[in-house]
């Protein structure tokens, strides 16, 4: 796969004292060396799931370990602070699934039922874990586990006198609970409409909004400030501003920033925001992929190659990792690094599916 990319050698160094000292490796085997990147293959519909997996890599892009996974649809990759990494196994095209897989050391610890089809995230509020349930898109569920891993419905929103209403994706502040959902509404058939909705500690509501036509938020992202910023993929239809800040404890829109027209995934690191832009629709298909960096409210786009299968972005050191598959045979599969300064895409890992990604303690 080439020469490592210069800033990912430094980006090595410096997680490998990371890895080594933080609880949060995740796999304590001895014999293994803990996984500085753990990659996870679950979204390969064409292949019905099959190919499912879960892999630990170390600082070189080595395998230390891999483990398959059920055949089902699984998007959410979590880790908590006990360094448990969290799955949510969703659906395949014979049966809905209502499972949460836990992991420790490597191996499957346990099997939580929640509500149905848990696909649209997991996150800590206060001292519990919060799955978010799409209930097959007939309104949603969220679920409370519980440090002894008992869980228990804490949220249910019906699609009332929607024809569906469906659950994208959850995120926590310390204050609050945001989870944003589509569902239909006026207008032509395939303008898209969403509503988030917010919740107290007490799991009441707080409040909702209809963010208007064309609007699909698939990903949020909690800020240090407790505000949320809300992501929405289909602003380019009507050239909206693209990037959302949400405060919850005001209630409203904040502020609104111009970038690709369609981000789909965000991580911040270092004060910088980074998405993974790519529209994200059955209808409205188009091939552009890009990087946004949003800095101080400043966007910057760096191009990606069109039709590049990248579902999921983690940052580290300044260094962009993206998640990748392709239909097909798969060796170009797997994790590549984006380096902002120059540009470059690398290939890094191969990984057959790779559709998530996560890098412990970042």
């Amino acid at each position: 796969m080439g020469e490592k990319p210069k800033k990912y050698k430094l980006f090595l160094t410096s997680l490998a004292l990371c890895t080594l000292l933080s609880p949060l490796a995740g796999c304590r085997n001895e014999d293994t060396e803990p996984p500085a990147f753990w990659v996870v293959a679950g979204t390969n519909r064409g292949e019905s799931f099959y190919r499912n997996s879960l892999g630990g890599y170390n600082l070189q892009g080595e395998r230390v370990i891999k483990k398959n996974l059920p055949p089902y649809y699984i998007s959410s990759l979590f880790q908590d602070r006990l360094g448990r990494l969290w799955l949510g196994q969703g659906w395949n095209d014979t049966e809905s699934s209502n499972l949460l897989l836990v992991w420790e050391n490597g191996q499957l610890s346990k099997e939580i039922p929640v509500g149905e089809q848990p696909e649209a995230g997991i996150v800590e509020f206060g001292d519990s874990i919060i799955a978010g349930c799409t209930e097959a898109g007939m309104g949603f569920s969220l679920w409370e586990v519980s440090n002894s891993l008992e869980s228990q419905e804490v949220i249910r929103v019906n699609p009332e006198e929607r024809d569906f209403l469906f659950l994208t994706t959850i995120a926590s502040t310390p204050d609050y609970l945001v989870a944003a959902a589509i569902h239909d509404g006026p207008g032509e058939g395939d303008t898209s409409h969403a509503s988030i909705y917010w919740f107290h500690k007490d799991f009441s509501l707080a409040g909702k909004m209809y963010l208007g036509p064309d609007t699909a938020i698939w990903s949020m992202m909690p800020k240090e400030d407790g505000t949320v910023l809300l992501l929405n993929n289909s602003a380019f239809v009507q050239g909206q501003a693209d990037i959302l800040i949400f405060d919850p404890a005001r209630g409203e829109i904040t502020d609104a920033f111009q970038g690709s027209g369609y981000p789909f995934r965000a991580v911040a690191h270092q004060g910088k925001v980074y998405i993974l832009d790519r529209i994200w629709s059955s209808t409205r298909i188009n091939a552009k992929r890009s990087i946004t960096i949003l800095d101080n409210g400043t966007a910057t786009t760096i191009p990606l190659p069109d039709g590049l299968g990248a579902e999921d972005i983690a940052v580290a050191e300044g260094m962009v990792y993206l998640a990748v598959w392709q239909r097909g045979a798969g060796s170009g599969d797997g994790i590549y690094t984006l380096d902002p300064a120059t540009g470059e895409l690398q290939q890094i890992i191969e990984h057959q599916d790779a559709s998530a990604i996560l890098i412990p303690g970042q």
